[in-house]
């Protein structure tokens, strides 16, 4: 009995995608692998748990990875921050071209004498608000469910200790059409215990937890089994014991993370409506052709379920499409974001649009390939222009060679550039960030900075 979905190995490692392309940073698992089936009691319970954390001890971080997304499902759902202020563009309209959200204008982020303009569509006034009469107020059956919903897509495994348990009544109160939701929408189940409620979510590559190894993986498969038992377990690894202080995991839910059996299959239809709901960004070249067809010919009464269930609004580009989140809270990664990492990734990924957009509006390709030494002189001048003055990490400063691999690794998993072998590849939703025209400085110009041999734009 297959365990749960789960990816081949090398797919989950070089973020390939299912149909042979290159950075598919969103695609989900596909089941081709047995993984060991927790069961029984006793000392067959003991010899299942065994079993699985070392199948943990023994993989690669990606595969471990993968496979607790698939065990445990705790992931949250991953957006990108901002929404274009401007007129939504013509059907058709790449991002490379399309309006931009360019949080990178306040001060802190003006080195002396570097000016840009942004020449844009004209904003458009603020939508009328609905509902917002003195005497008319959102149906509140309607307003609780959405709430309920988001929480559980954020944070799919909530509990009556943990962070959000004042919300676990609110989440009982509506159980029946939450699960019906989320059943139909994502294919997705929803089970709740005495103490708390879990949504049952499908594997995504790259959706580790956070400071665990595979090592880790096994001391926290072998801390859950010990709850399940009723003891107190010994966690050793600090990353452990934070997610069991975070969790607050009754003795039901443990169990319930090692035994609950595997989603059934996903068909075309619910694989893209996971993506859309899981994953920042979905570019039809990252989907299979069935995939593919099912979103372009579904695009507005996907969009419209979203936003009714999710309050999601949809960015619909030539490439592809992006749910965003007006609030800007269902995320568990925020860009923009606070914070060196998240402050140094959007410049980088906003300096590397200006130098590599493709000109042609009208056959833009995806992603277009980053020359490796244009990462390298970027990020020393945008280190060199902010460094400082913005306050950041000084580990980072001393040390770009990781400040690179981190920067890059964000933008990698907020869906903005995507390693292929070992270079890395642009991607179009980058350019949502990136200002639509600049004057100063010209490309390149940076003490750091070594021009593409012919600026020539590689497509991928």
């Amino acid at each position: 009995m297959e365990r749960q979905e789960a990816a081949a190995g090398a797919l989950a490692a070089t973020g390939g995608t299912g149909n042979g392309r290159t950075g598919g940073a969103t695609r989900l698992a596909t089941p081709d692998r047995t993984y060991p089936q927790i069961a029984g009691t006793g000392s067959e319970f003991a010899d299942s748990v065994r079993r699985l954390a070392e199948r943990f001890a023994a993989a690669d971080r990606a595969e471990a990875d993968l496979l607790a997304s698939a065990v445990l499902g705790a992931h949250g759902a991953r957006h990108l921050g901002g929404a274009p202020q401007q007129a939504e563009p013509a059907a058709g309209t790449s991002w490379w071209h399309g309006p931009s959200v360019h949080h990178t204008t306040s001060p802190l982020f003006r080195p002396l004498g570097y000016r840009r303009i942004r020449r844009e569509a004209p904003a458009l006034p603020a939508p009328r608000a609905t509902g917002g009469g003195r005497h008319r107020k959102p149906e509140r059956p309607t307003t609780e469910l959405r709430i309920a919903a988001r929480l559980l897509l954020a944070h799919p495994l909530v509990t009556a200790d943990g962070p959000h348990g004042a919300s676990l009544p609110l989440i009982r109160r509506h159980a029946a059409t939450l699960a019906e939701r989320f059943h139909t929408l994502l294919g997705y189940r929803l089970t709740l215990g005495p103490a708390h409620a879990r949504l049952h979510k499908a594997a995504l590559p790259g959706r580790g937890l956070p400071g665990l190894d595979p090592a880790g993986y096994a001391a926290l498969v072998r801390a859950l089994a010990a709850i399940a038992r009723g003891e107190r377990p010994t966690a050793d690894v600090d990353a452990v014991q934070a997610l069991l202080d975070q969790w607050q995991p009754p003795a039901e839910l443990a169990a319930e993370l090692l035994t609950a059996p595997p989603l059934p299959p996903a068909g075309p239809e619910l694989t893209v409506r996971r993506l859309l709901a899981e994953t920042p960004v979905v570019l039809f070249d990252d989907l299979a052709p069935a995939e593919r067809d099912h979103l372009r010919e579904a695009v507005p009464a996907e969009t419209e379920r979203f936003a009714d269930v999710l309050g999601l609004t949809a960015e619909i580009r030539a490439e592809g499409i992006a749910l965003l989140d007006p609030a800007d809270e269902l995320t568990d990664l925020a860009l923009p974001g606070t914070g060196t990492l998240a402050q140094a990734a959007l410049l980088l990924a906003e300096r590397l649009v200006e130098d590599l957009r493709p000109v042609d509006t009208e056959s833009a390709p995806p992603a277009v390939l980053i020359p490796d030494a244009l990462i390298d002189g970027t990020l020393g001048d945008i280190t060199d222009d902010y460094g400082m003055s913005a306050g950041w990490d000084a580990g980072y400063l001393a040390d770009l060679a990781a400040f690179r691999r981190d920067a890059l690794d964000l933008l990698h998993r907020m869906g903005l550039a995507a390693p292929a072998g070992r270079n890395w590849l642009l991607r179009a939703p980058a350019a949502r960030y990136a200002p639509r025209a600049e004057l100063q400085p010209a490309p390149g110009s940076g003490r750091h900075s070594r021009p593409a041999k012919g600026r020539d734009r590689q497509a991928v």
